[in-house]
């Protein structure tokens, strides 16, 4: 006799109930999105307070402190290498005087110039013997004449001169990286003046070269490249010769420059790529004597350094782009012995009012205002100065920050 098998089953439910139950499910779901959400805000939150916390920490130490503080812990090196971290970090951070010092070393072929790069601190009195944190030199620099160009978010655009060549490079002396420059056609470096700048909106740095009035061709002419790109891009439509080295200033690089007839400062746009000129203050330029003129960045404007047998003086543009905004900001009189003869190189102003100074006789001073008076800077492990700069170190990569 078979037994027989009873099937039992769920009577179908209606309409109303399956809809009621996929309310349900939908309620329950959007409940668990919004726990999720707000774990994340609350992740988010507790991290923005942990950054916020040590970049507070980190703008108090040191930079010789800061930089061995990659070796403490994983966590810190990945603070250290984040780009969006260094960033808070930078709007926050002292500047440093980065200088390169040049200690001779012989060699069989006799005296040689061995570069090196020093970070001093600009957060202590200027008034004695200061220690240098002694960088770490890359291996792609030549043992040449060594110009650094201009410095920005830690990265540096330098010349390496020999033998009459130059090569480009970007580099980041904290972490001893450099990328080499591709060389443009028609055209060599030494017939150029290069400019190195930023542009916040495309998140790229550029290099541009400006010809020189005595280049091979005689001709002006301007040439941009992205850096971690191949391809030099010719900029149309403004000709003009350059007269000095680029400065960079709030995402324009700015030359001293010759347009037909027409002397002035020439700006480039990092982001559009188009030139914009500038008056120059009111005094007498004087075309033959162009190394008395450097162009700078002091107190957050364009500044223009004027060189004279007796006196250096201080333009500052008040007004960016606006003439009448020229303003003499100091005059130091160089009557003091046989220093007199000396052409300067105005480096810094710093917090409390003083003006770091660097001499072609390559000594560091520091000139207080007040009294008219210099004082010598000796900084240990070097012997004299070829160049100084301000400097905000980086600890982050090159190959993080430059696209291509």
């Amino acid at each position: 006799m078979k037994k027989s098998e009873v099937c039992l089953s769920h009577p179908p439910k209606s309409i109303h109930e399956q809809a009621k139950q996929e309310e349900e499910e939908e309620r329950r779901r959007r409940r668990r999105r919004r726990r999720k959400e707000e774990e994340e805000e609350e992740e988010e939150e507790e991290k923005k307070k942990k950054n916020h916390i040590i970049v507070e920490i980190f703008c108090k130490i040191p930079t010789k402190t800061l930089i061995q503080c990659q070796c403490v812990c994983k966590d810190w090196h990945r603070f250290l290498s984040d780009i969006e971290f260094m960033r808070g970090l930078f709007s926050r951070t002292h500047t440093c005087l980065l200088v390169q010092g040049n200690p001779k070393i012989q060699c069989p072929m006799g005296w040689q110039i061995k570069h090196t790069h020093f970070l001093v601190g600009l957060k202590h009195k200027w008034n004695g013997n200061h220690v240098a944190l002694k960088l770490c030199r890359d291996p792609i620099f030549r043992t040449g004449d060594i110009h650094i160009v201009s410095s920005y978010n830690g990265l540096l655009l330098c010349e390496d001169r020999l033998m009459g060549s130059v090569s480009l490079y970007i580099s980041n002396p904290i972490t001893a990286e450099s990328l080499a420059i591709p060389k443009p056609l028609k055209i060599r470096f030494t017939n150029c003046y290069s400019g190195f700048g930023f542009s916040p909106i495309s998140d790229v740095y550029k290099v541009v070269l400006i010809n020189k009035p005595n280049n091979e061709s005689k001709e002006p002419g301007a040439r941009v490249l992205t850096v971690g790109c191949t391809t030099w891009r010719i900029i149309e439509g403004f000709e003009i010769f350059a007269l000095s080295y680029g400065t960079y200033h709030n995402g324009f690089i700015h030359w001293l420059g010759r347009r037909t007839d027409s002397l002035g400062i020439f700006a480039f746009d990092v982001e559009t790529e188009h030139f914009q000129q500038f008056p120059l203050p009111p005094f007498q330029f004087d075309m033959d004597n162009m190394p008395n003129y450097k162009l700078g960045v002091m107190k957050s404007c364009i500044s223009l350094t004027v060189h004279s047998l007796n006196n250096i003086t201080v333009w500052v543009m008040k007004e960016y782009g606006v003439e009448e905004s020229w303003t003499q900001e100091l005059e130091i009189c160089k009557n003091w012995g046989s220093c007199r003869s000396y052409y300067f190189k105005s480096v810094k102003f710093t917090e409390d009012g003083k003006i770091l100074i660097l001499g072609r006789d390559g000594y560091l001073r520091v000139y207080f205002p007040n009294t008219g008076g210099f004082a010598w800077i000796h900084i240990d492990g070097i012997s004299w100065n070829s160049d100084a700069l301000v400097h905000v170190p980086s600890y982050v990569s090159l190959k993080d920050v430059i696209r291509g």
